[in-house]
């Protein structure tokens, strides 16, 4: 009998651990929180380097159960609008990283890692998405409340990085 009683310990155990109801397992953790902050419509008027001027709005929604935020990017060109990026950001298991894929109306697609620098920082193509292929654009974006965030765009240009456009995107209503 004293052999049975390790045995009887054990599934003890094993019946008690399959018990648990999902609200008793620990949360897995978010790791989509970061981007949280971009659902909704958004809109920015700004200056490129070159004084040209800049007028668009951003739209980000949630797809597949908040496993992706997937953007449409539209660009004022005189009074008439055009869409120029499309694109989906998600979680990448094998980089460990947020990410972003993005389709250009020009055919042009880029991928680029998204980085938490802090709570209100995010950096993308900051870090190689491909392994010994840099990205030649990156971009700062600062969260100054719920309702704006700052973006910053750089260009490299030979061993420098050369500030493209700075300006304050703002939540629409």
């Amino acid at each position: 009998m004293k052999t049975m009683c390790p045995l009887f310990a054990i599934l003890t155990i094993l019946a008690a651990a399959a018990s648990l109801s999902a609200e008793d397992k620990p949360a897995a953790e978010n790791k989509m929180a970061p981007l949280d902050r971009f659902a909704g419509e958004w809109s920015v008027e700004g200056k490129w380097s070159d004084g040209s001027s800049l007028r668009a709005r951003a739209v980000y929604e949630w797809g597949l159960g908040k496993k992706i935020l997937k953007a449409k990017t539209f660009v004022m060109d005189g009074a008439k609008e055009y869409q120029r990026y499309e694109g989906i950001l998600a979680w990448h298991p094998e980089k460990k990283s947020l990410y972003e894929i993005s389709f250009a109306f020009d055919g042009a697609i880029s991928e680029v890692l998204i980085e938490s620098k802090d709570k209100d920082t995010l950096r993308l193509g900051w870090k190689p998405f491909a392994e010994g292929k840099e990205s030649k654009v990156r971009q700062t974006i600062r969260f100054l409340d719920g309702d704006h965030f700052q973006w910053v765009v750089e260009l490299k240009a030979g061993e420098e990085w050369k500030q493209l456009i700075d300006a304050a995107w703002k939540r629409k209503k």
